[in-house]
């Protein structure tokens, strides 16, 4: 089994984040399935603002379809939380496209009654709000709270540092119990934060269990493959992840040069 795990922090400004995350990728992928951590190559600058967002979806998209439609895949794992092209890619890859979002909501679902995010600023808790209530789940979630940090290259350094590491979690954990305190069961980290834990080997905070995102991404796509491969179909193309007709396709990919989408 190969995987296309794609993130969007920058494989230069947050190379450290980005080799935990195959790390510990490494560490729980079975026998036989390899995981191939990518970042993008100029990461998620300001992606608590819609527009800079909307420019840092296209390189995850571009990323998607060479993969999907390059036939090396099994799986592309979409491992940024805001969910970046995920509609688009499933409407056209035939592969499982999983979302860090729904894996980690839907498992803090079946773990506890209310779950909370930790997310890397104030500016990002409407979105994700928007994003839980888009599941259909909004009264399941005790709380979001903010960590104080603006700008998420500054985590890279904790990484290698064992100071800012120290401050960093020490961060995260008072954010968490914020959260504990306002009725959370579960907790999921945003971003490198969830690596930086996971990595500590810390999996709960005064009893309440903290995600680790990463490697449940892995072990959720590894099931979701072999699902795939046993009923010969996973996504429906009725509604939301219709595709396009193949004639529709055509004319796009020449209007737009998507050459990935054009038949191989």
């Amino acid at each position: 089994m190969r995987i296309w795990y794609q993130l969007m922090a920058s494989e230069k400004g947050m190379n450290h984040f980005v080799a935990a995350t195959q790390a510990l990728a490494d560490k729980i992928a079975a026998p036989g399935t390899t995981v191939e951590v990518h970042g993008t190559r100029e990461g998620a600058y300001g992606d608590q603002y819609r527009l800079f967002w909307h420019y840092n979806v296209r390189e995850i998209i571009r990323n998607g379809l060479d993969a999907g439609k390059s036939g090396k895949y099994d799986a592309f794992v979409l491992a940024n939380s805001l969910e970046p092209g995920l509609i688009e890619l499933r409407e056209v890859l035939d592969i499982p496209v999983i979302s860090f979002m729904e894996a980690c909501c839907f498992t803090a679902c079946s773990m506890g009654e209310r779950f909370a995010l930790i997310v890397p600023n104030e500016k990002f808790i409407p979105r994700y709000r928007e994003i839980v209530y888009g599941y259909g789940i909004i009264s399941r979630l005790a709380a979001i709270e903010s960590l104080t940090y603006e700008n998420t290259r500054n985590f890279n350094a904790a990484f290698i540092d064992l100071q800012q590491e120290e401050a960093c979690a020490a961060e995260i954990t008072a954010t968490a119990r914020k959260a504990i305190a306002k009725g959370a069961e579960v907790i999921i980290g945003i971003g490198a934060a969830t690596a930086l834990m996971a990595r500590r080997g810390v999996y709960e905070i005064d009893g309440v269990p903290l995600l680790d995102s990463y490697s449940l991404l892995v072990k959720l796509t590894e099931a979701t493959v072999g699902y795939h491969a046993l009923g010969g179909s996973f996504i429906s193309r009725k509604r939301l992840y219709q595709s396009p007709p193949a004639d529709l396709c055509q004319r796009a990919a020449e209007i737009h040069n998507i050459t990935s989408l054009l038949p191989r």
